[in-house]
């Protein structure tokens, strides 16, 4: 649960062997650059260095290739006589054998799909008793093809004085297909009435001729014919990818590497023919990076400390446990933790385990949990959510065999309990006298979590000599003790009946603090030695601001411990949805019991997992993240070879 720490590497060689020293850098794997040419001195002469790619032509023309023949490109061993120039020429050699063959393979569809569409308008005109070429030849005449929405059909009928005749060949409950005639010295008014009765005309293809029925045969005849050829040419193309598969993988693999190494070049520096590049690497895999770099001759490699350059900042590399470790995926969705911050890996892989098994506890439900995230870790790309569910499985079985139910059977594990000397099992949900034990209790869990995100803000804040944050701040000593003076003077009150709210208590743990934090700007300042400790802004604003701001904070006190209300409401939540399940069971009784079961526990576990799931995560970030982490951090991306396929 800790940050890796970092060294800062600056690599100098000769320019003509950039390359190699590229290659070997991002096939490490490790190696996360920094634009060299922002960190040196402008009068030193170094300039960026600039060029086209040159492999991305090549690539390119793979990536288009492979779409033609329908081929997955991916990874593949090459040996060191498969260079560049041999897998350019390759991509070459096959385009040629397959690029007419593509060719005709778009023609075809397009024409296909021309065709089908055609067919389509012409079934609508079979009703029509002409051919097509006598109506389009007509001088006087002009027709017009298309359909009219069946609502627009009754109002021809208003057209007395019409100029034209609209013969329907066909209709349904939405459209007339049909045509109208209009004499060629009105088209245009006429076209203007179709328009505002909206008309969508139809335009009969060139190839059609003959009348309706002999166009369908013709166009069927080509549909026919361009189909056949269609298929010989998804063979042949088949074929091309079987026979050329592993040689296209190797090009791509060969092509790729140099295609990102090349782009590594926009980080470098050079002057007189030397080159310039800096970045970082982590602590535990220096030695392997610094052994790597030695096999160039001339290229020199040197470590320095992570703070060498004030002007870098180090990226951030998370180091978690094999627990902890998925839950990563939660704190980077927050923002990555800066280099010297805290990484609340571990925290949240604790608290939000604990609190989503307190909120789902339910022993055979947590089981079908912990089976799918074993299953979606073990069988699918979301491994890291697998294991997080895999997690909360074991959780929440841990807290449905304390609460005794089983997919909503309540009291199914009374005879385990039983055996430790237990009358039943230790906690009934439905227990009116529970309830308040379960709401004190998620509080009680809220405070313990909001106390832990202060105490973590006040180590930061000594850490980096941040008094006013560490002590005089809403979430510092200050703000700790306000909070957990209340806490526990409230419930010495209510559980003891012990009134501790003397003068004495008020003015040191309420009112003093309060005034620490009012003025946490100015002391912060004086304590940290500042000469001017006035506000910015003038004593006036500030103490205006400041009292909205407090009034602000002391609210989010009680509104944040208020929220974890719902770790305890959940409890209920569940345990009454699955009480509705069991009574519709009851209703329909035998098979119809156990079908409503089934379908029940599916429900719940899919609607309740995921809004509980929701909810827990809204309390990390909210109630606890917020009270220390600013997530602000640089993610650490190593340069390496992307192998997956690119959009083109």
């Amino acid at each position: 649960m800790a940050i890796e720490k970092m060294r800062l590497v600056n690599i100098v060689g000769n320019l003509p062997d950039l390359d190699e020293t590229l290659l070997s850098c991002i096939r490490s794997e490790v190696f996360s650059p920094e634009m060299a040419i922002n960190t040196l001195d402008k009068s030193s002469g170094f300039a960026a260095l600039t060029g086209e790619n040159e492999y991305a032509g090549a690539l390119k023309q793979l990536y288009d290739l492979a779409e033609d023949i329908h081929a997955e490109l991916c990874r593949a061993d090459t040996d060191s006589a498969f260079t560049c120039d041999k897998a350019a020429a390759e991509v070459a050699r096959v385009c040629a054998d397959a690029s007419a063959l593509a060719a005709e393979q778009r023609q075809l569809k397009e024409q296909i799909n021309q065709h089908e569409q055609a067919k389509i308008q012409i079934q609508h005109l079979l009703g029509l008793d002409a051919n097509f070429d006598d109506l389009f030849a007509m001088n006087y005449v002009k027709v017009r093809f298309g359909r009219l929405p069946a609502d627009s059909y009754p109002k021809l009928a208003f057209y007395e004085k019409k100029t034209f005749f609209f013969f329907a060949f066909d209709h349904d409950d939405e459209y007339y297909w049909g045509a109208y005639f209009v004499p060629a010295t009105k088209v245009t008014v006429v076209d203007d009435i179709f328009k505002s009765l909206y008309f969508e005309r139809t335009w009969v293809p060139d190839y059609v001729h003959s009348t309706p029925e002999n166009s369908l045969k013709a166009v069927d005849e080509m549909l026919e014919k361009e189909s056949k050829r269609l298929e010989e040419v998804h063979k042949a193309l088949s074929q091309i990818r079987e026979k050329e598969g592993s040689v296209l993988n190797q090009a791509f693999t060969v092509l790729k590497a140099f295609s990102d190494t090349f782009a590594l070049r926009k980080y470098v520096a050079v002057v007189n023919n030397r080159f310039y590049l800096e970045g970082f690497v982590p602590l535990s895999e220096e030695e392997r990076f610094v052994d790597e770099m030695s096999k160039i001759g001339t290229v020199s490699c040197v470590l320095q400390p992570d703070d060498a350059n004030p002007t870098l900042v180090p990226p951030t590399r998370l180091k978690n446990g094999r627990f902890s470790r998925p839950f990563q995926m939660f704190v980077e969705m927050y923002g990555t933790p800066g280099y010297h911050d805290f990484d609340p890996t571990f925290l949240v892989s604790i608290t939000y385990t604990l609190m989503f098994g307190i909120m789902f506890g339910d022993l055979g439900q947590g089981l079908v949990l912990a089976l799918a995230g074993i299953f979606l870790a073990a069988k699918t790309k979301w491994k890291d959510f697998g294991k997080i569910m895999t997690r909360l499985g074991v959780s929440s079985m841990v807290f449905g065999v304390v609460y005794g139910s089983v997919f909503g059977l309540e009291h199914v594990l009374d005879p385990f309990w039983q055996m430790f000397g237990f009358e039943s099992k230790p906690i009934e949900v439905f227990d009116p006298g529970t309830t308040n034990v379960l709401l004190l209790g998620a509080i009680a869990i809220g405070v313990c979590c909001i106390v832990i995100a202060m105490g973590i803000n006040v180590f930061l804040g000594f850490k980096y000599k941040n008094y006013e944050k560490a002590i005089f701040s809403q979430n510092g000593i200050a703000g700790m003790v306000v909070y957990l003076g209340t806490v526990i003077a409230v419930a010495l009150l209510m559980m003891f009946q012990v009134n501790v709210l003397s003068p004495w208590f008020i003015l040191l743990v309420i009112v003093l603090p309060l005034l620490c934090i009012f003025f946490k700007e100015p002391l912060g300042k004086f304590v940290a030695r500042h000469k001017d400790i006035k506000p910015e802004d003038g004593m006036g604003a500030y103490i205006t601001e400041n009292i909205f701001e407090m009034i602000e904070y002391i609210l989010s006190y009680l509104s944040n411990t208020m929220s974890f209300l719902r770790v305890g409401g959940f409890i209920l939540s569940h345990a009454g949805m699955m009480a509705v399940v069991m009574a519709l069971g009851e209703m329909f009784g035998g098979v119809g019991n156990a079908l409503v079961l089934v379908i029940g526990n599916v429900f719940v576990m899919c609607l309740e997992g995921l809004i509980v799931g929701i909810q827990v995560l809204r309390l990390e970030f909210y109630e606890i993240f917020s009270r220390f982490y600013s997530g602000d951090g640089k993610p650490y991306q190593p340069a390496a070879i992307s192998y997956e396929r690119e959009q083109h």
